[in-house]
């Protein structure tokens, strides 16, 4: 590979303001060059020069982000007899370049946490820092892989895109495709995704089991699943890990609802969403605004070991789109600890849906609603029966009082303290049965 390829490529790429940006710096061999598009792309997209030098201290290239690009000689020797590293050939480039500090990157194949090496250039007050790994300490302590997952059904427009973008914080992409009539497996699979193919559509729950089967058997240090349409930033990747690690939660949900970050959700869903949240709430019992959860349908959310591995087991998660709302109440049942943090979302996109809004919202409340039976039976059963016979003992007190009174039988109101009497009783009934059976 030579330096005009990059020359003529990426010409519009600019010159640098000196003083003002941080460069990334590399460090090539003889079979890295394969590895510089994927890394000048991100440099680009977070406004960052990069600089390219080999083994030997000979110059590759080097590109701005501005109107002009930043020029360099081409394969041109900078070690010469004073026997510069390729690192010293790096940091004077940049010093020469009156760029504000530089990220040395000396393995360009290992992947690397492009924020966290800048964030920490500017902390450190200093010239020059070694780029940091992404997810270091869990590749040190057990080697597990980090998995991204995507549950995609009819989405060849944009899964492949997804794909490309999601690799960069992933050290395996995932793409399960549920039974799609389209080029899902094959635009996921060109785009370099693991592809795990259900001969037919089974849904969204179902394709949420086959990934976390996927993390638990590849031993994933964390599980990551976003869409596959494309409405999530595929660097909010990085972000969930972060958080991840540093609460060390269960799961982490990428919430349109916490923090500063915002999204254009239209009035309508925004209304569906807050009566499903509250639901949910209610039933995990989590009505303390501290324990609240903000957003109980997000898609996108980052699984720990724990909850990788008792999810893959767990047979009674539902097979559509309120397997959502199914694995907030398997954690709460295990004691899981779950966080959130605030994404964006983008609803301007077409084709997003795979199911009608009113028929999707009408699915997850039936299910909210049967695991709150099930769950705490005596307060979803329980309490409305005992409010149901209290009420019709109520009415029947009252019927014997105007019959004493008038002399005339109030048949309605009789027949109506008889049948809340009559639910009361069976309610009351079915709620002591169902927690007797939750206790043995």
């Amino acid at each position: 590979m030579d330096g005009s390829y990059f020359e003529d490529g990426y010409s519009g790429l600019g010159s640098v303001s000196g003083g003002e940006k941080y460069a990334l710096g590399v460090v090539l061999d003889g079979e890295d060059d394969h590895h510089l598009l994927r890394l000048l792309g991100r440099t680009a997209q977070l406004g960052h020069p990069l600089l390219a030098v080999r083994r030997d201290g000979t110059v590759l290239y080097a590109v701005g982000v501005g109107d002009e690009p930043m020029e360099v000689h081409q394969e041109v020797d900078y070690v010469g007899g004073g026997g510069e590293t390729a690192r010293e050939v790096l940091v004077e480039l940049a010093r020469t370049y009156g760029l504000r500090g530089l990220v040395v990157h000396e393995d360009p194949s290992a992947p690397v946490d492009l924020e966290a090496s800048f964030e920490a250039l500017e902390a450190e007050d200093t010239f020059v820092v070694e780029s940091l790994s992404r997810l270091t300490e869990a590749a040190e302590s057990d080697h597990a892989p980090v998995v991204v997952g995507l549950p995609a059904y009819n989405e060849e427009k944009a899964v492949g895109s997804v794909v490309e973008k999601v690799r960069n914080y992933a050290d395996v992409v995932v793409v399960v495709d549920d039974g799609s009539t389209d080029r899902t497996a094959e635009r996921a699979s060109e785009a370099g995704a693991v592809v795990v193919r259900h001969s037919e559509n089974r849904g969204y729950g179902a394709a949420l089991q086959t990934l976390f089967t996927e993390g638990k058997q590849r031993n994933a240090s964390s599980l990551v699943v976003i869409d596959a349409d494309g409405q999530h930033d595929a660097s909010d990747v990085q972000r969930l890990l972060r958080r991840q690690r540093e609460c060390e939660a269960d799961i982490v949900i990428g919430s349109r609802y916490t923090g500063s970050v915002t999204s254009e959700i239209p009035l309508y869903r925004r209304f569906g969403l807050w009566v499903i949240n509250v639901l949910t709430n209610l039933g995990l019992g989590t009505l303390r605004k501290e324990n609240r959860i903000g957003d109980t349908q997000s898609g996108f959310r980052a699984y720990g070991p724990r909850a990788i591995e008792s999810l893959a087991e767990d047979e009674t998660l539902g097979s559509n789109m309120q397997a959502s709302t199914d694995i907030l109440f398997h954690a709460r049942k295990r004691g899981y600890e779950i966080d959130e943090i605030g994404i964006r979302i983008r609803y301007d996109l077409e084709d997003t849906y795979t199911q009608n809004p009113l028929s999707h919202g009408y699915s997850v409340v039936k299910g909210v609603l049967r695991l709150i039976e099930q769950d705490r039976p005596l307060t979803t059963l329980g309490v409305p029966g005992f409010v149901s016979a209290f009420v019709g003992l109520t009415l029947g007190y009252w019927s014997v009082f105007e019959y004493g009174q008038t002399g005339e039988f109030p048949l309605v109101l009789v027949g109506v303290s008889g049948l809340l009497l009559l639910v009361g009783f069976f309610a009351s009934v079915v709620a002591i049965v169902h927690q007797s059976l939750r206790d043995v």
